[in-house]
């Protein structure tokens, strides 16, 4: 089985104790390459428990030019009071989507952002249903003049569809009927050992011509977080063409196993330069890394599967 190789220079983030704001941990990074320069989303954790967002971008994918000095998105309503998490960034018809999970009171849901320019953050509100929901990311081209999201509910990878941006944000008569068919919905759940406790999306879908490239995390009954591959079909993506059924990716080193929650990898972005996926994920809910793959040859293993 193929497995990705890490940065030797990892961990690319870790907190700076003079950031009040992300003093505890930085981890989960989200990830966008505009041809020059990667845009990364990460989450930053202060030390009363409560994340917001941060920014930072690279030339070269792997060496961090920049960090804002405050963070770019933070609680501030209600349904995000204690965070603002676990951020996905798609660009679909020009604008930046920024997806992430809103914690309160009520516990996980997905909420939506966008930008043009990863300086000013428009926020649209939640858009999924009214019970614990996490792991939302865009598709990054409509499929059937539709936009696609994939989610995660009861522990397993949902699928859904939306006409346009106001009937994916203004959305709970849509929900209120979807989880009543829930079923109808589901786009893959635990299979194999290492995922069975559940299993959730990581970055955006990244479209070739094998199919829509899905990475996504799987737990297993002693909380290891470890990571696996898709292929969904491009026209009907709740159809699995391919899945790997052992992971490509595990915590070994020490930032991966010891943190704030151990044997954790969790991948959040990805970008592909000259044949080469960049996978950006967090170490132990503690710090941002980097690791990478020849795309074409992680497309042949899990077409193989």
């Amino acid at each position: 089985m193929l497995k990705l190789s890490r940065f030797e220079g990892n961990p690319i983030i870790r907190p700076r104790s003079y950031r009040p704001w992300e003093s505890k941990a930085t981890f989960n990074p989200a990830a966008f390459d505009d041809g020059e320069t990667v845009h990364i989303l990460y989450r930053a954790v202060d030390q009363n428990g409560v994340s917001r967002l941060g920014y930072a971008r690279s030339h070269d994918g792997t060496t961090v030019d920049h960090r804002s000095p405050s963070p770019i998105l933070e609680p501030s309503a209600e349904w995000e009071q204690f965070g603002c998490e676990d951020p996905r960034i798609t660009r679909l018809d020009g604008v930046h989507y920024v997806t992430y999970t809103a914690y309160s009171r009520r516990g996980p849901r997905i909420a939506l952002a966008s930008t043009t320019d990863f300086k000013r953050y428009q926020k649209h509100g939640l858009i999924g249903p009214d019970r614990e929901d996490k792991d939302c990311v865009v598709f990054p081209e409509r499929i059937r003049n539709q936009i696609v999201i994939l989610h995660r509910l009861n522990g397993r990878i949902q699928i859904a569809y939306f006409d346009n941006l106001d009937s994916l944000v203004n959305s709970q008569e849509f929900w209120r009927d979807y989880v009543q068919h829930f079923d109808d919905y589901e786009v893959i759940r635990s299979k194999f050992p290492w995922e069975e406790r559940k299993v959730g999306t990581g970055p955006p879908p990244i479209k070739t011509q094998k199919g829509w490239l899905l990475i996504y995390h799987g737990v297993s009954i002693n909380n290891t977080y470890r990571t696996g591959a898709l292929l969904l079909d491009l026209n009907d993506p709740t159809k699995v063409l391919g899945r790997t059924s052992e992971p490509i990716f595990e915590p070994t080193e020490d930032f991966e196993k010891q943190g704030v929650v151990p044997k954790v990898v969790f991948p959040d972005g990805t970008v592909v330069r000259d044949g080469t996926l960049y996978l950006y994920y967090g170490g132990a809910d503690r710090v941002c890394c980097v690791a990478t793959t020849s795309l074409d040859e992680l497309l042949n293993e899990v077409a193989g599967n």
